[in-house]
Protein backbone atom coordinates (compact mmCIF):
# COMPACT_ATOMS: atom_id res chain seq x y z
CA UNK A 1 0.00 0.00 0.00
CA UNK A 2 1.68 3.19 -1.21
CA UNK A 3 -0.61 5.88 0.20
CA UNK A 4 -3.53 6.61 2.53
CA UNK A 5 -6.68 8.67 2.16
CA UNK A 6 -8.09 9.65 5.54
CA UNK A 7 -11.42 11.11 6.53
CA UNK A 8 -11.17 13.73 9.29
CA UNK A 9 -14.25 13.95 11.53
CA UNK A 10 -14.76 10.86 13.70
CA UNK A 11 -11.89 9.12 11.94
CA UNK A 12 -8.99 11.23 13.20
CA UNK A 13 -10.74 13.95 15.20
CA UNK A 14 -13.34 13.19 17.88
CA UNK A 15 -16.06 15.36 16.37
CA UNK A 16 -18.91 13.62 18.20
CA UNK A 17 -17.53 14.60 21.59
CA UNK A 18 -16.73 18.13 20.44
CA UNK A 19 -20.24 18.54 19.05
CA UNK A 20 -21.77 17.21 22.28
CA UNK A 21 -19.77 19.68 24.35
CA UNK A 22 -20.80 22.50 22.05
CA UNK A 23 -24.45 21.62 22.41
CA UNK A 24 -24.27 21.42 26.21
CA UNK A 25 -22.84 24.95 26.29
CA UNK A 26 -25.42 26.20 23.78
CA UNK A 27 -28.35 24.69 25.64
CA UNK A 28 -27.13 26.05 28.96
CA UNK A 29 -26.96 29.56 27.50
CA UNK A 30 -30.36 29.42 25.78
CA UNK A 31 -32.40 27.08 27.96
CA UNK A 32 -34.71 29.91 29.04
CA UNK A 33 -35.80 30.31 25.39
CA UNK A 34 -36.49 26.60 24.81
CA UNK A 35 -39.83 24.84 25.05
CA UNK A 36 -38.50 21.26 25.00
CA UNK A 37 -39.67 18.79 27.63
CA UNK A 38 -36.17 17.50 28.38
CA UNK A 39 -32.56 17.60 27.20
CA UNK A 40 -32.96 14.51 25.03
CA UNK A 41 -35.76 16.15 23.05
CA UNK A 42 -33.69 19.31 22.72
CA UNK A 43 -30.68 17.36 21.46
CA UNK A 44 -32.78 15.57 18.85
CA UNK A 45 -34.24 18.87 17.66
CA UNK A 46 -30.73 20.32 17.36
CA UNK A 47 -29.48 17.32 15.39
CA UNK A 48 -32.51 17.40 13.09
CA UNK A 49 -31.98 21.09 12.37
CA UNK A 50 -28.27 20.57 11.82
CA UNK A 51 -28.79 17.68 9.39
CA UNK A 52 -31.53 19.52 7.50
CA UNK A 53 -29.55 22.68 6.89
CA UNK A 54 -26.23 20.93 6.33
CA UNK A 55 -27.87 19.09 3.44
CA UNK A 56 -28.98 22.44 2.01
CA UNK A 57 -25.37 23.64 2.33
CA UNK A 58 -24.08 20.56 0.51
CA UNK A 59 -26.59 21.17 -2.26
CA UNK A 60 -25.40 24.75 -2.67
CA UNK A 61 -28.66 26.36 -1.51
CA UNK A 62 -27.08 28.27 1.39
CA UNK A 63 -23.61 29.21 2.62
CA UNK A 64 -21.70 27.59 5.45
CA UNK A 65 -22.46 30.52 7.72
CA UNK A 66 -26.13 30.56 6.75
CA UNK A 67 -26.60 26.90 7.66
CA UNK A 68 -25.44 27.80 11.16
CA UNK A 69 -27.92 30.68 11.34
CA UNK A 70 -30.77 28.52 10.08
CA UNK A 71 -29.94 25.87 12.65
CA UNK A 72 -30.22 28.39 15.48
CA UNK A 73 -33.42 29.93 14.14
CA UNK A 74 -35.08 26.54 13.79
CA UNK A 75 -34.01 25.37 17.23
CA UNK A 76 -35.04 28.52 19.06
CA UNK A 77 -38.11 29.11 16.90
CA UNK A 78 -37.25 32.77 16.44
CA UNK A 79 -36.79 34.85 13.25
CA UNK A 80 -33.40 36.14 14.38
CA UNK A 81 -31.37 38.63 12.39
CA UNK A 82 -28.07 37.41 10.98
CA UNK A 83 -26.16 39.22 13.73
CA UNK A 84 -28.38 37.80 16.48
CA UNK A 85 -28.15 34.27 15.08
CA UNK A 86 -24.36 34.55 14.86
CA UNK A 87 -24.18 35.76 18.45
CA UNK A 88 -26.41 32.90 19.64
CA UNK A 89 -24.34 30.31 17.79
CA UNK A 90 -21.04 31.66 19.13
CA UNK A 91 -21.53 29.88 22.47
CA UNK A 92 -21.72 26.54 20.66
CA UNK A 93 -18.80 27.37 18.39
CA UNK A 94 -16.45 28.36 21.19
CA UNK A 95 -17.15 25.22 23.21
CA UNK A 96 -16.98 23.05 20.10
CA UNK A 97 -13.63 24.41 18.99
CA UNK A 98 -12.19 24.23 22.51
CA UNK A 99 -13.03 20.50 22.46
CA UNK A 100 -11.18 19.57 19.28
CA UNK A 101 -9.12 16.48 20.14
CA UNK A 102 -7.69 13.56 18.22
CA UNK A 103 -9.14 10.12 18.88
CA UNK A 104 -7.05 8.00 21.27
CA UNK A 105 -5.29 5.78 18.73
CA UNK A 106 -4.39 8.50 16.20
CA UNK A 107 -0.92 9.29 17.55
CA UNK A 108 0.21 5.67 17.42
CA UNK A 109 -1.38 5.23 14.00
CA UNK A 110 0.51 8.24 12.64
CA UNK A 111 3.76 6.99 14.14
CA UNK A 112 3.38 3.51 12.66
CA UNK A 113 2.49 4.89 9.22
CA UNK A 114 4.88 7.85 9.26
CA UNK A 115 6.56 6.91 5.97
CA UNK A 116 3.26 6.56 4.09
CA UNK A 117 2.05 9.66 2.19
CA UNK A 118 -1.37 10.76 3.42
CA UNK A 119 -4.10 13.08 2.23
CA UNK A 120 -7.13 14.07 4.27
CA UNK A 121 -10.35 14.06 2.26
CA UNK A 122 -13.19 15.77 4.09
CA UNK A 123 -16.56 17.35 3.48
CA UNK A 124 -17.15 20.77 4.95
CA UNK A 125 -15.90 24.30 4.97
CA UNK A 126 -12.20 24.33 4.03
CA UNK A 127 -11.22 27.05 6.50
CA UNK A 128 -12.87 25.25 9.41
CA UNK A 129 -11.38 21.88 8.51
CA UNK A 130 -7.90 23.37 8.17
CA UNK A 131 -8.22 24.99 11.59
CA UNK A 132 -9.13 21.59 13.04
CA UNK A 133 -6.06 20.08 11.41
CA UNK A 134 -3.77 22.82 12.71
CA UNK A 135 -5.30 22.83 16.21
CA UNK A 136 -4.74 19.09 16.63
CA UNK A 137 -1.24 18.99 15.14
CA UNK A 138 -2.15 16.93 12.09
CA UNK A 139 -0.69 19.26 9.48
CA UNK A 140 2.92 17.89 9.52
CA UNK A 141 1.62 14.35 9.04
CA UNK A 142 -0.27 14.87 5.78
CA UNK A 143 0.69 15.83 2.27
CA UNK A 144 -2.51 17.76 1.69
CA UNK A 145 -6.20 18.27 2.37
CA UNK A 146 -8.99 18.01 -0.20
CA UNK A 147 -12.40 19.56 0.49
CA UNK A 148 -15.42 20.29 -1.72
CA UNK A 149 -14.13 23.84 -1.99
CA UNK A 150 -11.07 22.53 -3.83
CA UNK A 151 -12.81 20.51 -6.51
CA UNK A 152 -16.48 21.47 -6.45
CA UNK A 153 -17.67 18.02 -5.40
CA UNK A 154 -18.69 16.45 -2.08
CA UNK A 155 -18.19 12.95 -0.86
CA UNK A 156 -19.55 10.50 -1.95
CA UNK A 157 -18.78 11.83 -5.45
CA UNK A 158 -15.82 9.91 -6.85
CA UNK A 159 -14.52 13.20 -8.29
CA UNK A 160 -13.28 14.38 -4.90
CA UNK A 161 -11.53 11.03 -4.41
CA UNK A 162 -9.85 11.36 -7.78
CA UNK A 163 -8.63 14.83 -6.80
CA UNK A 164 -7.06 13.36 -3.66
CA UNK A 165 -5.46 10.52 -5.63
CA UNK A 166 -3.99 13.03 -8.07
CA UNK A 167 -2.44 14.89 -5.16
CA UNK A 168 -0.78 11.65 -4.09
CA UNK A 169 0.07 10.55 -7.66
CA UNK A 170 -1.15 7.02 -7.00
CA UNK A 171 -3.63 4.60 -8.53
CA UNK A 172 -6.76 3.69 -6.57
CA UNK A 173 -5.61 0.12 -6.06
CA UNK A 174 -2.39 1.35 -4.43
CA UNK A 175 -4.17 3.51 -1.86
CA UNK A 176 -6.18 2.65 1.25
CA UNK A 177 -9.21 4.76 2.19
CA UNK A 178 -10.00 4.95 5.91
CA UNK A 179 -13.23 6.57 7.07
CA UNK A 180 -16.19 6.25 9.42
CA UNK A 181 -19.04 6.78 6.92
CA UNK A 182 -20.03 3.85 4.71
CA UNK A 183 -21.90 5.96 2.14
CA UNK A 184 -19.45 8.84 1.96
CA UNK A 185 -16.14 7.01 2.47
CA UNK A 186 -16.35 3.30 1.85
CA UNK A 187 -18.77 2.95 -1.07
CA UNK A 188 -17.10 5.52 -3.37
CA UNK A 189 -13.71 3.97 -2.64
CA UNK A 190 -15.10 0.60 -3.70
CA UNK A 191 -16.49 2.17 -6.88
CA UNK A 192 -12.95 3.24 -7.77
CA UNK A 193 -11.45 -0.15 -6.95
CA UNK A 194 -9.73 1.27 -3.87
CA UNK A 195 -9.26 -0.84 -0.74
CA UNK A 196 -10.93 0.65 2.31
CA UNK A 197 -11.42 0.23 6.02
CA UNK A 198 -14.53 1.31 7.92
CA UNK A 199 -13.49 2.71 11.29
CA UNK A 200 -15.97 2.85 14.14
CA UNK A 201 -14.39 4.65 17.10
CA UNK A 202 -14.91 2.76 20.33
CA UNK A 203 -15.92 -0.49 18.62
CA UNK A 204 -13.45 -3.38 19.18
CA UNK A 205 -11.67 -4.35 15.97
CA UNK A 206 -12.72 -1.21 14.10
CA UNK A 207 -10.11 1.35 15.18
CA UNK A 208 -7.32 2.96 13.18
CA UNK A 209 -4.76 0.45 14.39
CA UNK A 210 -7.05 -2.33 13.22
CA UNK A 211 -6.90 -0.77 9.76
CA UNK A 212 -3.16 -1.47 9.75
CA UNK A 213 -3.71 -5.06 10.87
CA UNK A 214 -6.41 -5.55 8.25
CA UNK A 215 -4.15 -4.30 5.47
CA UNK A 216 -1.34 -6.62 6.54
CA UNK A 217 -3.70 -9.58 6.69
CA UNK A 218 -4.72 -8.96 3.08
CA UNK A 219 -1.09 -8.80 2.00
CA UNK A 220 -0.68 -5.04 1.86
CA UNK A 221 2.00 -3.70 4.20
CA UNK A 222 1.41 -0.07 5.11
CA UNK A 223 4.07 0.35 7.79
Amino acid sequence: MHALLLDLDDTLLDDRSASANGFVAFLSAHRHKCAFSDDAEALQAWRDAANRHWLRYEQGEISFQEQRRCRVRDFLGEPLSDAAADASFRVYQEAYEASWRLLPDVSEFLSRTRWIPKVIITNGDRETQLRKIDATGLRPHVRGVVTPGDCGHWKPSITIFRAALELLSVRPEDCLMIGDDVRRDIEPAAALGMPSFHVQPGVPGRGLLDAIASAIETGNSIA
